[in-house]
């Protein structure tokens, strides 16, 4: 009995896992920075997680 118990609240967490996750977008790009030294490149990974609504 208490397996089962277990066992459901670890699918119930996982379906509401794979929910939240469905609404993450990456982008991944790469900054162009000018200083004193001259141009500097440096790439940047980003993860935004969109509630809905229009985009």
């Amino acid at each position: 009995m208490n397996i089962k118990r277990i066992l459901s609240v670890l699918v119930v967490f996982l379906f509401f896992l794979l929910v939240a996750c469905g609404s993450a977008h990456t982008n991944v790009g790469v900054d162009m920075r000018f200083g004193p030294n001259g141009p500097h490149v440096s790439p940047h990974v980003g993860v935004d997680f969109y509630g809905g609504g229009r985009h």
